[in-house]
């Protein structure tokens, strides 16, 4: 009962709150979970509900009558704004929806959609973006009940669906179901995914729970992204009332990751313009369905509705605030005239006033004093503590945030050449005036020689008579000390790990933690350039009386100075910008930049091959809207990468078509691309008679090439054949035993079965072995299967691999014939091209010199193959002991159709063919020479091969 009745009273502290999910469980919610499951919204004292949505309530109304207190909805929440409903957005969970346009795969372009049934929401406000798109492009839809189910668009019930980029496509990948997919991004419809909201109202008389609830749910948020597989293995065990496996939900985690802005540093942030750009989507979409424009509070401003938040409440409670001062960090801290004064003191000052504050400065006469007055519980505020002193403040203060970062430096007297770090320990003499500092200075330099000195008078004396070597203090200070004590006597000398600053922050008396959020709200108001601002001002301040008019003179021209190159460069600039764009229009190339997609700058010369007098009549199109309607699919698949030209069919402005040769360049780094057209209409019309002129003559040739032709299939048909022989050879080896083990096995069943004594136990084991056989049989197949699969693609190999896998398809034979392969590799060294095609060339000549060892009969047999490479060059040099080539056919053995081999062996095909393959695939060259003891086939590739 005890247990039960403090557990009742423990919950009670915690403040109930609910969140209406959008959907169901799965990682679009992680965030939540996480803050809920790892006790960041306990940390803040609340107990959140999680609502899974079942589709009979209505999260707007339950907001605004607050029967719930948050709830998350998409981009539709600006249209329910700007219809005069009191919500408050407070902050995006994704910069980009998530929302996309999937098609059967034969639709491939939003135009295909025209009067093709499409899975839409009923709710007309739903899936903004998507109408968005759809009405862009003129295409008029039919709409069919949303069912949810992959299996409907499997069976291509309707002929698209909304869905998210998170979901679908996994399950459309784990069926093999192919698609298209439109994001309305792509066409300038950038629209935010899920946005946390809740009714003005409750966000006005919460404000400091709004707060804490947005930070608890971003760092649950964090946690998540930073580990998607745990929170995914959370959500399978707590939260998955709609059974996704593990790997849907990664998938769904990493796809939301990358739309959240978080790893742009952009996660939670919201922009007003892209607000503002999406209410004007919604206007032209819905015309006339909304009441008014102004987004002006829809935003929730954290920082402004906290300042109002604590201004209306903290100033009842107390207003007489102690503020304890150190006993000299002046500019830090300081009082004059009874005042705050410093750099700390201008933060107090305009944080009294603003929350209507009285501050009564206590100045300490030493450090004891400090310590002693905030025992006493004298002190509410202290001006500063540095890293390196909290501990000693920790049990009666908490620390705010920092509002100045300083570095040690060293003061030394003017004639003292600078000081380096490493100079710190050898044998130099420093003072510094706090013990933190020595701690400090301990911890990086053990074995400097340094004492403590609180005496500045006395500090200034020693350094003056050399009897130290330099003071050791923060950066502010010795500003100040230098003032005081002679400008022109000492100076900074050195800077002390600038690289790890000291952070000074406001001390706050523990009992008070609201004050403590007041000082860490207006320093977050105030944000780092005004903190630096203040910071820079006192600097300023110290010197401004000793300021050297003559030097200001010297640095005023100096600027003079170069601000006239400036103008100069820029006058020269926009010279060279008009004569570039001279050179632009003077070109037979019509030049276009797109930018998204849309066209945003075309030279003359484009608007004269178009037919346009004025670029405003084709600003913003796309590249779609000026080619003819059977290129458009070729088109949007090109503009994706770079290309090399490529012919199109284009519409002029009168509507007649043209052929043009274009290429496109994207721009590294952007989303722009540069397109280049030139009217080839004229030498299309001329290549057409010059066909016509050549038809005759064409069919001169025909009736010599049809002589030629027949003799030519026979002999390469010859070729093709011993090619397969010399594969089914090798294949017909590799076989054999494994055969005659499968026949065994067979076999031993067969006996066992006949004589009773099969058991289950030795049937598996049996399988088992026919399996391995048959697996290897297969892998063989395969292998050889993998040769000769051609591949379009070029890419990154190792050469060495290409030789070992070309090497063991032959190996068997080599075996058999006992021929020894002996390898000489420098590294492994790597080729771009087409692997598949070297290979061929090394099994060519593998092939050739097997054949070579055969025929001269050679004793002790064997290949060696080297691998280096040189500045240029990538070499492979293949050698034998077959005897070599008569000297007369040396030059002769990379023709067409002549071989050095008996006539039923060689059609003389391989090595003209391996020829081409390396110069104009490799843009390298192949030679063979005769050695001591046989041939020598050389191939260099150039390295710097593209």
């Amino acid at each position: 009962m005890i247990f039960l009745l403090f557990s009742s009273l423990f919950s009670n502290e915690l403040k109930k709150v609910s969140i209406q999910l959008k959907w169901k469980h799965q990682f679009q919610f992680a965030g939540f979970y996480m803050a809920k499951e790892l006790g960041y919204y306990k940390d803040i004292g609340l107990e959140v509900e999680l609502k899974e949505y079942i589709g009979e309530n209505n999260p707007l109304e339950d907001v605004l009558n607050q029967k719930i207190d948050f709830a998350i909805d998409d981009s539709s929440l600006v249209y329910h704004k700007i219809n005069g409903n009191q919500v408050v957005a407070l902050f995006p969970i994704f910069q980009t929806s998530p929302i996309m346009l999937f098609t059967q795969k034969e639709l491939t372009t939003l135009e295909s959609l025209n009067n093709k049934y499409v899975e839409f929401s009923s709710n007309e406000i739903s899936n903004i973006s998507i109408n968005a798109i759809l009405k862009s492009q003129n295409v008029n839809i039919k709409q069919r009940i949303h069912s949810f189910y992959v299996e409907d668009f499997k069976e291509k019930r309707p002929d698209a669906i909304i869905g998210y980029l998170s979901n679908q496509p996994y399950f459309f990948e784990k069926d093999n179901i192919s698609y298209n997919s439109f994001s309305p991004k792509d066409y300038g419809f950038d629209f935010y995914g899920d946005m946390i909201y809740s009714s003005k109202e409750y966000a006005k008389n919460n404000p400091k729970l709004i707060n804490d609830f947005i930070e608890a749910t971003k760092k649950g948020w964090e946690y998540a992204f930073e580990n998607i597989d745990i929170s995914a293995k959370i959500i399978t065990e707590k939260y998955n009332s709609q059974n996704k496996p593990i790997e849907a939900l990664i998938y769904e985690g990493k796809v939301l990751k990358k739309l959240s802005g978080y790893e742009e540093n952009n996660f939670g942030k919201f922009e007003k313009n892209k607000i503002k750009d999406i209410a004007n989507t919604i206007t032209l979409i819905f015309p006339k369905k909304y009441k008014n424009l102004n987004l002006d509070d829809f935003i929730w401003d954290t920082k402004e509705e906290l300042t109002n938040y604590y201004k209306n409440k903290y100033s009842k409670i107390t207003n007489n605030l102690n503020v304890c001062v150190h006993d000299n960090l002046f500019p830090i801290d300081g009082i004059e005239n009874t005042k705050l004064t410093g750099i700390s003191g201008d933060i107090l000052n305009n944080l009294a006033k603003k929350f209507n504050l009285k501050l009564t400065a206590i100045q300490s006469e030493n450090i004891n004093d400090l310590f002693e007055k905030i025992n006493m519980g004298k002190c509410d505020i202290l001006t500063v503590i540095s890293d390196n002193s909290y501990k000693e403040y920790n049990l009666l203060m908490s620390r705010s945030n920092s509002y100045i970062t300083t570095n040690l430096v060293i003061v030394t007297k003017i004639d003292t050449p600078f000081v380096e770090n490493y100079h710190l320990i050898k044998d130099k003499k420093f003072v510094t005036k706090y013990e933190s500092f020595e701690k400090y200075l301990l911890n990086l330099h053990p074995n400097i020689q340094i004492n403590v000195n609180n005496d500045i008078e006395e500090i200034i004396l020693k350094l003056s008579n050399n009897e130290i070597d330099g003071y050791i203090i923060d950066a502010l200070t010795a500003d100040r000390i230098i003032q005081d004590f002679g400008y022109g006597k000492f100076k900074i000398s050195g800077f002390i790990e600038s690289d790890k600053p000291i952070k000074g922050t406001f001390g706050v008396i523990k009992n008070k933690p609201e004050l403590l959020e007041i000082i860490n709200l207006e320093l977050d108001v105030l944000g780092k350039t005004k903190l630096e601002e203040i910071k820079n001002s006192w600097k300023v301040t110290k010197y401004s009386t000793i300021v050297d008019n003559s030097l200001a003179w010297k640095i005023s021209i100096f600027f003079i100075i170069i601000l006239i190159f400036i103008i100069l460069f820029i006058l020269i600039l926009n010279k060279h910008n008009k004569d570039l764009n001279t050179w632009l229009d003077s070109t037979i190339e019509g030049i276009a930049i797109f930018e998204n997609g849309k066209l945003i700058k075309a030279n003359k010369q484009l608007l004269n091959i178009l037919g346009y007098e004025k670029f405003e009549e084709i600003k913003n199109k796309r590249h779609v809207d000026f080619v003819a309607t059977v290129d458009k699919e070729i088109i949007q698949e090109k503009i994706k990468t770079n290309q090399e030209p490529y012919e199109l069919t284009f519409i002029k402005k009168d509507g007649s078509t043209f052929d043009a040769l274009i290429k496109g360049h994207q721009i590294e780094g952007t989303n722009k691309r540069i397109s280049t057209i030139i009217d080839i209409s004229e030498l299309k019309q001329t290549q057409r008679e010059l066909k016509e002129l050549n038809t005759n003559l064409e069919l001169r040739i025909q009736k010599k090439i049809e002589q030629n032709k027949e003799q030519q299939i026979i002999m390469f048909h010859q070729s093709k054949h011993a090619e397969m022989g010399s594969m089914l050879s090798i294949i017909a080896h590799q076989w054999r035993q494994p055969l005659n083990n499968i026949s065994l096995i067979v076999n031993t069943i067969i006996l066992q079965q006949k004589k009773e004594t099969l058991n289950f136990e030795k049937l598996e084991k049996l399988k088992l072995d026919f399996q391995k056989h048959i697996n290897y049989l297969s892998n063989t197949i395969d292998d050889f299967q993998d040769f000769f699969r051609p591949k379009k693609d070029k890419e990154l190999f190792s050469i060495e691999e290409v030789i070992m896998d070309t090497y063991s398809l032959v190996k068997p034979i080599f075996h058999k014939n006992h021929i020894t392969l002996h390898t000489y590799f420098d590294s492994n060294i790597k080729c771009y091209g087409y692997k598949n095609e070297l290979s061929q060339v090394i099994f060519n000549i593998l092939n050739n010199s097997k054949d070579a060892l055969l025929e001269n009969h050679t004793n002790n047999k064997f290949l060696k193959i080297f691998l280096n490479s040189n500045e240029k060059d990538l070499i492979i040099k293949i050698q034998d002991n077959a005897k070599g080539v008569k000297e007369d056919y040396l030059h002769k053995i990379f023709e067409p159709y002549f071989s050095t081999k008996s006539e039923k062996n060689g059609t003389g095909l391989g090595l003209y063919i391996s020829e081409i393959i390396i110069k104009n695939h490799f843009n390298g060259k192949i030679i063979a020479k005769n050695i001591d003891e046989g041939l020598e086939v050389i191939i260099k590739i150039p390295k710097n091969l593209q």
